[in-house]
Parts: structure tokens; sequence; C-alpha cells
């Protein structure tokens, strides 16, 4: 009885002293899209990347673009670089076509682009009509009225400068309006 029980105490010390210790490391992270490279993106070509974007499927799906905005956007919770351009974009929705209709026909015409696919890049799994060129997703969604559908567009998490006090959105309406 006695060994059983400096056997437990012994067991008790020992799990009490080692316990708490583990490999802190974070697991291993897309290095495409959320790990620093040596080949960041400055911000004129990071903002470049959604907002050229934009346009293209704006253009494409000839959209009736009711606004548009930039902002940065973290690629981790700390708020810490790296960062990514995020463009969303509002339009309006032909009368007789579901917001939903249109927004799948949105991600069909962006997809027969050049350099744009069907679905998401791989590793993740948005909701919505996703296409992608590169490390470049769009999503088309309903929008916030019956006769609105959204678009959001996310570059790649490659731009090293620090945006945390630059939180602003930057109204690009007519960087990406196709009139």
């Amino acid at each position: 009885m006695r060994l059983r029980l400096c056997a437990a105490a012994a067991f008790a010390v020992l799990a009490a002293v080692t316990g708490g210790c583990s490999s802190m490391s974070p697991p291993p992270e897309d290095t495409a899209s959320a790990t620093p490279s040596a080949q960041g993106l400055p911000d004129d070509q990071a903002r470049a990347q959604v907002v050229d974007a934009a346009k293209e499927i704006a253009q494409a799906a000839n959209l009736r673009v009711t606004y548009a905005t930039f902002e940065w956007e973290w690629c981790n919770d700390q708020g810490e670089p790296p960062y990514h351009g995020r463009v969303d974009v509002a339009y309006e929705v032909p009368a007789g076509t579901e917001s939903a209709a249109m927004a799948k026909q949105v991600a069909t015409v962006a997809a027969r682009q050049p350099g744009w696919a069907p679905g998401p890049p791989p590793g993740l799994n948005p909701y919505g009509e996703v296409v992608h060129k590169g490390g470049v997703m769009a999503i088309a969604s309903v929008g916030n009225y019956p006769q609105r559908g959204s678009l959001q567009i996310f570059g790649e998490c490659r731009n090293m400068t620090d945006h945390r006090d630059d939180s602003a959105l930057h109204d690009i309406t007519g960087e990406v309006q196709n009139r």
C-alpha cells in the first residue's frame, strides 16, 4: 500500500511539474497567404491587387456599382503585419433578377476571365459564390437589400507595413464603376 502511495505521489509531482510544458510553436500555416515572405507586397501593389480585380470583375459582369471601398485587414488576430487589401463593392441587381442568381452569374463571368478560376484558393472554404486568381479571392453574394448584390475581394497576406492606425474605409467608387 505504501509503495502505491509513493508511486502516486511521485506521478502527481511529475505531472504538476511538466503538465504545463508543451510545444508553444504555432502550427504551420498556408505560406502563400498568411506567412510573411521575402516577396512581400508594398502598399501600392497590395492595393492594386484588389482594386484591379474589382474593376476587372465589375467590367466583365457589367455591374452597376453603387459604391466601393478599400481597407487594410490584418491576417492574424493580433492586428500586426502581415496585412492584405480588401475591397467591398455594392451593385444594383436588375429588376426581375434575384440577388442570389445575380451573385452566381457574377462569379461565373469572373471565372471565365483570364487567370481566374472557380472556387477559393486551396485551404480556404468561405461562404458564397467564390472565384480566385492566384492568392486573390472574390466572393459574390446577396446584398443588404433585395435589389443589391455584394462583391468582396481579398488580397494576399503579403503586405508588411503596419496598418494598425489605418483602419479607415477609402471610397474607391469612381475607380471601380463601369460607366
